[in-house]
């Protein structure tokens, strides 16, 4: 009768547990563009909630859509680690949105009828080998990172 492990099934299991654990750091590695485009979603609701409070003249609720812009906030702190492509055909240059009154969604700092958004705009965060998407929706600003990003 065998009470004990041989030497060879010890290391064969220390190896398999080696395997399994590489296996799962390589896995859970960060995915800085998931949480970039959180960081931003976030950023951009909250520019909208402030500017439903105010005149539908008053720039309150403003977003530039750049990493140094994006990494500057005070609270809560958030360095962005994605390159961030923003897809918007009338205006390629785009780089901040301005929310009025009603929520809507503005190109630049200022809020006129020639400034509103008329399409959908797509953000998109790209970090090494993956990449997230927001869309902002031009009617209402309304803005979802789709589920299949």
């Amino acid at each position: 009768m065998r009470n004990a492990f041989s030497l060879i099934e010890l290391i064969f299991v220390i190896v398999l547990i080696g395997i399994l654990s590489g296996i799962g750091f390589y896995l859970s590695r960060p995915d800085y563009a998931r949480q970039d485009a959180q960081y931003t979603l976030l950023m951009l609701k909250e520019a909208r909630y402030r500017a439903l409070g105010f005149d539908a003249y008053d720039p309150s609720g403003c977003v530039t859509l750049t990493p140094s812009a994006l990494s500057n906030n005070t609270t809560p702190t958030h360095t962005i680690k994605s390159t961030i492509t923003i897809d918007y055909p009338t205006n390629p240059n785009i780089t901040t949105l301005c929310f009025d009154g009603l929520g809507r969604p503005h190109e630049g700092n200022s809020i006129t009828l020639n400034t509103l958004i008329q399409t959908d705009i797509n953000i998109t965060f790209r970090n090494s080998d993956k990449n997230s998407t927001i869309r902002l929706f031009n009617g209402t600003g309304y803005a979802i990172i789709p589920c299949n990003n």
